[in-house]
């Protein structure tokens, strides 16, 4: 499963990158139009502002995934063997109850919008609202995964100190 899990963030990430490269040629087309030619197109400025909020939104779990996150862990080199791999599972059970709870405000955000547009660019506001759906169900695989690869970490310790007595 972390196998598959790794695939599905690395299509993520790939998908952030050709985001992240159109953004960029939308603004400096952007800035080309407006300062050089003196007229601005005003719809590269909303695509572009769509664009990094879905690239936030799914590079989340990405980062996850990774375990490349800021983290305040003092607590974690503290305790150590058995404790601190349950110590992670709580963290990201706690992780996962947000993403549930951020799954359902998050809906009702998308579902009071049905209908209405961005004026410029004609995109559905629930469109973009969308993201934080999708970044709560990715969040939710990365953290369930590695849930899985915790406990199996907890069962080879547990394997480990029984072969050491």
């Amino acid at each position: 499963m972390v196998k598959l899990i790794n695939k599905l963030m690395r299509i993520v990430e790939f998908i952030v990158t050709i985001m992240f490269a159109v953004a960029v040629i939308l603004v400096i087309a952007q800035v080309f139009w407006r300062y050089v030619l003196g007229d601005p197109i005003t719809w590269t400025n909303q695509i572009s502002r769509a664009l990094f909020i879905w690239m936030t939104y799914l590079g989340i779990p990405a980062l996850f995934n990774r375990n490349i996150l800021m983290s305040f862990d003092l607590l974690q080199e503290k305790v150590k063997g058995a404790a601190n791999i349950w110590l992670k599972i709580g963290f990201r059970v706690l992780g996962l109850f947000f993403c549930i709870c951020w799954f359902i405000f998050s809906w009702e955000l998308c579902s009071k919008s049905v209908g209405l547009v961005f004026p410029g660019i004609a995109i559905p506001k629930n469109a973009l609202y969308g993201a934080q759906n999708v970044c709560c169900a990715l969040l939710f695989i990365v953290q369930t995964g590695q849930i899985m690869e915790l406990l199996g970490g907890l069962r080879s310790l547990k394997n480990g100190k029984e072969t050491d007595e």
